[in-house]
């Protein structure tokens, strides 16, 4: 397994993806807990940034000891195999006030999987992250953690295993580094070791130019990264989080969540997390289970590796483009005639089952306007946001 990565890594340097590749290595490196490693990491991270536009020869040149020493320190290492943390069994809960309920959910989350919860405001999302936080208490159903050497009736350890970001970030003092640190001392890492590795996280985070500033000297995005980062270094169990793509532009959410897909599969410290978002398709892209909650019901529930043996009863694409409807129609005259909804400003195609995307796109050439964007939303989410 090590010499997998090993060679993934190369790959991205030899083919020009530094950033994806440098970010592999720092993962690597914070896995090994060890400080001379961190120190040698940092070292060759701080060359790195200088040196961003070497060729790959030089670059790997310069990679090759580190990633060599690091792969070697794990290569003992037994890799963490796929297990249940968290099984929750029809839980649920109602408010007195509101008249709103969260209806019995049943679900499974796994060690370095991620399950994604989508769906409108005001629908259970938050509700949910807090019962799993045990910040609220559900009133029927169980739920069981099975998190190693966590006593069931031991709440302070669950709780410390436990890690939920809400949307709204709570204000720190001092510095960014200062905060980490100190995350880093209450769990137990002190020294020069508690230095390096908060360092380490604040360049795996894309943090370094603003380690030493305050909360009023960085943006509500990078915050976000912050919180994040302070949470990753607690190594939790389980990682809960309400909207963290909100103040993220489209670039960083899609970075964000690469990289803690990437930080959840952890060699030697991986965690399950469970998300919510109105970003659906970034966070369909990383998931491996998808929760559609509308008036507190899960009304969708799918592991994405079971997708592609589901029945598809229809196609449906998505498109933006500035023709009129009657353009739309036309293109499909006298061939496989859509049913076609105009839906917050985009059309949606509704076509039959075992329809080819070839025959869409064929049909959608003949228009005289330019389609700006298409997609095919018959297994995602998007389909449940449809206004009829």
């Amino acid at each position: 397994m090590m010499e997998n990565k090993l060679q993934e890594i190369t790959g991205h340097f030899n083919s020009g993806d530094i950033h994806l590749g440098t970010n592999r290595l720092l993962d690597l490196a914070l896995d090994t807990y060890k400080p001379e490693i961190y120190r040698k990491t940092l070292d060759w991270y701080s060359w790195m940034m200088l040196n961003m536009d070497a060729s790959a020869s030089v670059i790997n040149e310069k990679t090759n000891p580190v990633l060599l020493t690091i792969i070697d320190s794990l290569k003992n290492t037994g890799e963490s195999h796929s297990q249940n943390i968290l099984e929750l069994d029809k839980i649920g809960k109602t408010y007195s006030k509101g008249n709103f309920s969260l209806k019995p959910l049943t679900f499974t989350v796994k060690s370095g999987e991620v399950t994604g919860l989508v769906g409108e405001n005001g629908n259970g999302k938050t509700t949910l992250l807090r019962i799993l936080a045990r910040e609220l208490k559900e009133d029927r159903g169980s739920i069981e953690y099975l998190i190693p050497e966590v006593p069931a009736d031991n709440d302070y350890l669950l709780k410390s295993n436990l890690v939920y970001v809400p949307q709204r970030i709570p204000r720190w003092y001092g510095t960014l580094m200062d905060n980490l640190q100190f995350t880093l001392s209450i769990h137990g890492t002190f020294s020069e070791e508690n230095t390096l590795r908060a360092t380490l996280m604040i360049a795996r985070m894309g943090l370094m130019p603003y380690k030493n500033l305050t909360w009023n000297q960085i943006s509500s995005g990078y915050k976000t990264r912050f919180e994040l980062a302070k949470s990753l270094l607690r190594k939790p169990k389980l990682l809960l989080l309400d909207e963290p793509l909100a103040n993220l532009d489209i670039i960083s959410q899609q970075t964000v969540l690469q990289d803690l897909k990437m930080m959840a599969c952890s060699v030697t410290s991986p965690f399950g997390m469970v998300l919510s978002s109105q970003q659906l398709y970034e966070v369909e892209k990383i998931s491996d289970q998808i929760i559609f909650l509308k008036d507190g019901e899960a009304k969708y529930q799918n592991n994405n590796v079971q997708t592609e043996n589901q029945e598809v009863l229809h196609i449906l694409y998505e498109i933006e483009t500035k023709a009129e409807r009657n353009s739309i129609v036309m293109a499909f005259a006298g061939s496989i005639e859509p049913e076609i909804t105009f839906n917050g400003g985009v059309y949606i195609l509704k076509f039959p089952s075992g329809t080819s995307t070839q025959s869409v796109l064929s049909g959608l050439a003949r228009m005289d306007h330019e389609v700006l964007y298409i997609r095919n939303i018959s297994q995602s989410s998007r389909r449940f946001f449809i206004k009829s």
